[in-house]
């Protein structure tokens, strides 16, 4: 772990592995990692130079830091006074303007420090040499991007303007299309292919999702209110007594049999904000008790089964587990039991269908006769399997079902891992199906990070993998082209070379904020917001067309491709989830985004494949530009795009901020956050 010293404008970053170890001098004493006060006098040596440096354009430099701070270091390096006067004394120089402190890019902790540097810094502690030899080793650390300021972090974030921006940009065009190109009563939008800018006959009901997600992070209720208007139409004309949801052709005034699953997650969404929806929510959750569950098998069928009773598949990857998502929510919202014992019988019924060697399950069984359709699972698709396992752990805490969740993690570490990344398919005998790299790594990595905050003694190793796992397929950009996450691309030999060329919004973009976010706050490493929001302002750019954002793209020549074509009126939920980029917890401050059960998480929840996630602990006022955090644990800060007006904790005034870094207090509190 990182030592750094705070003040309450900035903070030196200093990566303990080289300068922790004693190394200021000749003299053998000072080689003893055992002297704790040696230690102090570098680390305190080190920082006072390095914010002398931050003042020093040049070794030209005309103004002097006073003697009397090489005392204060040392009188704190041999406890005779506290770190706080020792901070006390920086901020002095700084307020002052005897240090003036420069922001710039940084890196994070991305190079160890050189041995000559280290040698340096011994030398000018013991007066060997000038302090302008050791400004020059300093120097070195800031152009390599050794040493950080938290000042800067703040430009890597994004603004609440810009998402909240380009969500309502996407709805925009949704509510465009159902106010001028039909004369459409019911509220509800139709499909557009940007390619052809042409439009289906067949309605969506995705003004529901994009009035949800753009109330989460304005609490606007006109945006709540879209979503009730849809609703109000689904619930009053498309829901037929037995539970069947139906869509609605415009221009033929005919109406057609949809899959209750997708709309339930989404009316389940609404139902936690306005309880007026508890109704609909079992309405439609009885409908998929009633026609898309094989009850013999207790598998999900593929659709219903009065109106598709060829549809068979319970396709875990996709519908299967958009189907047990929905039933988790639908028991969230409602409370009745069934929908919970559904959930769980099915999940038994799946799982006693594993290769009994390596504990590996299809992505695809026949609900009627237990065949299997698909032997392989793609990585994203176990990363799916253990959401589900974890969303039912986290409202039951289920022993049989933890069990199980260890169970699948080690047969999936031990099956999929290969050369540093996931492999794309692995057959449920352990063969590998495709070693490509496939870009929904991130739903694999982010279950696994959940699972090591839950249990890091069981789930000891998933927080590495996913890092490792990360930072080769995202971070090292192999799958990257353009700032864009490629679908897939080759492994081994042929390293990065193109396999599927398609940059899809739903892909890797719902999800990489959950992880990079995550490991900038473990490691400092700026490189993870830079690296996030250059992905973003690219899918932004390129996806971007006249009435909102297309599904996919050609990663390297960014034409329209065909898996991509429709317009994306999922967009605005999916540009939504991203305002965890306009701010970031660091020093070991936890913000829980999310609480489900008795479990507080630190992220918004995603699960599904077409799920932007969900949080219950975070109020977002844009009118007010304020946020209201309900639990935020630990001392430390949470660094803000958007400056600082005021801030209240547990509801009275408190001062202990600057411009955009907040500085938290230990214990846990409510923080209220007002931004200019």
């Amino acid at each position: 772990m990182d030592t750094a010293l705070t003040l309450r404008g900035s903070r030196v970053q200093i990566p303990s592995d080289p300068l922790l170890y004693p190394l200021l001098s000749k003299d053998p004493v000072y080689f003893s990692a055992q002297n704790s006060i040696v230690v102090k006098i570098i680390l305190f040596s080190v920082i006072v130079i390095a914010m002398v440096v931050l003042v020093i354009p040049n070794i030209y430099a005309q103004e002097q830091v006073p003697a009397w701070v090489k005392n204060t270091a040392g009188w704190w390096a041999t406890n005779a006074i506290s770190e706080t006067e020792f901070v006390n004394a920086i901020e002095f120089l700084i307020n002052h303007k005897i240090i003036h402190v420069n922001t710039y890019s940084s890196a994070g902790e991305s190079e160890q420090v050189p041995a000559w540097v280290k040698n340096t810094a011994g030398w000018w502690a013991t007066n060997a040499i000038s302090e302008t030899e050791f400004v020059n080793a300093i120097e070195f650390l800031i152009e390599n991007n050794i040493i950080t300021l938290e000042n800067d972090i703040s430009s890597l974030l994004l603004t609440w303007d810009k998402i909240v921006d380009d969500a309502k940009y996407a709805n925009q065009g949704s509510l465009l299309i159902r106010d001028q190109h039909y004369e459409n009563l019911h509220n509800l939008s139709v499909h557009f292919n940007t390619h052809s800018e042409s439009f289906y006959d067949e309605t969506t009901f995705d003004l529901l999702h994009s009035g949800i997600s753009l109330f989460e992070i304005t609490g606007d209720e006109k945006y709540l209110d879209q979503a009730r208007n849809v609703a109000d139409v689904i619930e009053h004309h498309l829901v037929l007594d037995g539970g069947q949801v139906f869509g609605y052709k415009p221009q033929a005034e005919a109406f057609f049999p949809e899959n209750n699953r997708h709309l339930l997650r989404d009316v389940a969404y609404l139902a936690f904000y306005d309880s007026n929806y508890k109704k609909l929510t079992h309405s439609i959750a009885d409908g998929i008790l009633k026609n898309e569950v094989n009850h013999e098998t207790n598998l999900i069928l593929g659709g219903s089964s009065t109106y598709h009773p060829d549809l068979l598949e319970m396709y875990m990857s996709y519908d299967g587990s958009t189907a047990l998502e929905s039933l988790l929510l639908a028991y969230e919202v409602t409370d009745d039991e069934k929908y919970l014992e559904q959930a769980k019988t099915t999940i038994l019924s799946y799982w006693q269908l594993r290769n009994p060697e390596t504990n590996l399950i299809p992505s695809s069984i026949n609900a009627d006769d237990l065949s299997v359709e698909k032997e392989f699972m793609q990585q994203y698709g176990a990363g799916i399997f253990l959401k589900i396992l974890l969303h039912y752990y986290y409202l039951t805490d289920d022993p049989e079902i933890f069990g199980i969740m260890k169970t699948y993690h080690d047969a999936v570490i031990q099956n999929f891992w290969g050369d540093g990344t996931w492999h794309y398919r692995v057959n449920s005998d352990g063969s590998i199906k495709s070693d490509q790299l496939e870009a929904n790594y991130s739903k694999l990595d982010d279950v696994l990070i959940l699972l090591s905050d839950l249990d890091p003694f069981t789930f000891d190793t998933s927080f590495d993998y996913a890092k490792m796992d990360y930072d080769k397929s995202f971070q090292s950009k192999i799958d990257v082209a353009n700032d864009l996450v490629i679908h897939s691309v080759q492994t081994g030999d042929i390293l990065g070379e193109k396999g599927s060329s398609q940059s899809m919004m739903q892909y890797a973009f719902i999800i990489n904020q959950n992880v990079g976010t995550r490991l900038f706050s473990d490691t400092n490493d700026t490189e993870y917001l830079k690296s996030l929001k250059e992905f973003y302002h690219s899918i932004i750019l390129n996806h971007k067309r006249d009435l909102g954002y297309a599904f996919g793209i050609d990663a390297y020549t960014l034409d329209d491709t065909e898996l991509g074509y429709l317009l994306n009126q999922r967009a605005p939920g999916m540009i939504s989830n991203k305002i965890n980029l306009t701010f970031i917890p660091t020093d070991g401050v936890k913000i829980i985004w999310t609480k489900i059960g008795n479990h507080e998480i630190t992220e918004q929840f995603i699960t599904t494949f077409h799920d932007s996630g969900r949080f219950n602990q975070i109020e977002f006022d844009y009118e007010d530009k304020s946020i209201l955090f309900h639990a935020v644990y630990n001392s430390g800060k949470i660094i803000f795009a958007d400056e600082i007006e005021s801030v209240l904790v547990d509801g009275d005034d408190y001062s202990d901020f600057n411009s955009h870094i907040l500085n938290t207090i230990d214990g846990k509190h409510t923080y209220h956050i007002f931004l200019k």
